[in-house]
């Protein structure tokens, strides 16, 4: 009698192979959304804590921190963070961003005290056990907090302080006076409460300082289109470190008069005024229709630069959003909203609530979302008003 042999024949294990990849295709994309839902919600919260903290601070100090302000000044001692450095950091300023001041609210008080206490230095000293943070800064003025990280980011280019997220600055300001037509807003009524929900807060030093790069005061009693309709923080794969201002050096911090931007008014390319940019997001004075009937505030508008849109970039590889590193010369343009999600990035809004915001939204609707109270804004349009289009 023959013997009946048991198996698969090659036919049915190829059948089989079929299969287990197509059920790998269909389940392997759902895993992959699954998890990008999965960051894109720890983002949001991340962002709605940032929020949180950001009301915290207005109740608490009567207005909204500046995207540039002072925390005091090390006076040149031993470092009791680092007792065993071989040299001592030289007297310096304490120069940081808005994300410092709302440190307390963000559980990390120690980082907070590093910061606003004068015994602490935030440039690093010599031959000391921490390891020194990108710059010659001091590494724990600049820990790695989760909170300032988006999940879906790819990796920055700082090691310590690494940033996701980046503060309303306002408007760029602008010189289009030579235009036929055309207006200005300089630096500081680019500051005025209605164009954006946070100012500077740093004069400069010494003989360097001049109070017209200080802003009024900002609250949140000046959000007169509404608090959930003013946007507080978003996010941007190009943010630099959250504890920089702008691209300011250690040697910066060190002498004794320290101007805020050159007298000959080329603001943007000075290393502190790059500080609007560098964890800020702004508005232009552009507009999508620039040719419409339409009575402007300061005169014609430009049209939407698309790098200046949610998720902008360049129209070869090389201006790809993830591509593009943030440097002086590109800050201004690169200070708008972008993400690793798909089709658009998360925003809070000065109520604390969240919202996922289209990289379609007209940029009307991206301006009126940056200004407390548009029609007393320098926008092109000042009469348009924001309704559903978020919805």
């Amino acid at each position: 009698m023959k013997r009946t042999q048991s198996g698969f024949t090659l036919v049915e294990l190829l059948v089989v192979i079929a299969i287990i990849g197509i059920l790998m295709g269909l389940t392997i994309p759902a895993v992959n959304s699954a998890r990008e839902s999965a960051r894109r919600n720890q983002c949001a919260t991340n962002m709605k804590n940032l929020a949180l903290a950001g009301v915290q601070y207005a109740g608490a100090k009567d207005q909204l921190p500046g995207w540039i302000q002072s925390y005091g000044r090390f006076t040149g001692a031993t470092d009791p963070s680092d007792p065993t450095a071989t040299s001592v950091p030289n007297p310096h300023e304490k120069i940081g961003t808005w994300a410092v001041a709302l440190l307390p609210w963000l559980e990390a008080q120690p980082t907070y005290e590093h910061w606003t206490e004068d015994r602490y230095p935030i440039i690093d000293g010599a031959g000391g056990e921490l390891e020194e943070a990108d710059d010659g800064f001091h590494s724990l003025a600049a820990p790695n907090l989760a909170i300032m990280q988006c999940p879906s980011n790819p990796a920055t280019i700082e090691e310590f302080g690494k940033n996701s997220y980046i503060s309303n600055n306002g408007l760029v300001p602008f010189d289009n006076s030579g235009a036929t037509g055309g207006g200005s807003v300089f630096f500081n009524a680019s500051m005025k409460r209605a164009n954006g929900a946070m100012n500077s807060k740093f004069a400069g030093l010494g003989t360097g300082a001049d109070s017209d790069r200080v802003g009024p005061k900002v609250r949140l009693d000046d959000f007169k289109d509404g608090l959930g309709f003013t946007v507080l923080f978003t996010e941007n794969v190009q943010a630099r470190a959250w504890s920089r201002a702008g691209f300011v050096t250690t040697a910066d911090l060190q002498v004794a008069n320290l101007p805020y931007a050159a007298a000959s008014g080329t603001a943007p390319e000075q290393r502190i005024t790059a500080s609007r940019y560098t964890s800020g997001l702004v508005w232009h004075y552009e507009d999508t229709d620039p040719t419409a009937t339409i009575s402007w505030s300061n005169g014609t508008p430009n049209p939407v630069a698309q790098q200046h849109r949610i998720n902008g970039g360049g129209t070869d590889i090389s201006e790809d959003r993830f591509v593009l590193e943030m440097n002086n010369a590109n800050a201004a343009d690169l200070a708008r909203p972008s993400s690793a999600h798909v089709d658009g990035v998360n925003a809070a809004f000065a109520d604390g609530a969240t919202r996922f915001i289209r990289d379609s939204i007209n940029y009307r609707v991206y301006q009126a979302t940056l200004t407390p109270r548009g029609k007393s804004s320098d926008v092109p349009w000042p009469e348009f008003v924001l309704t559903d289009e978020l919805e």
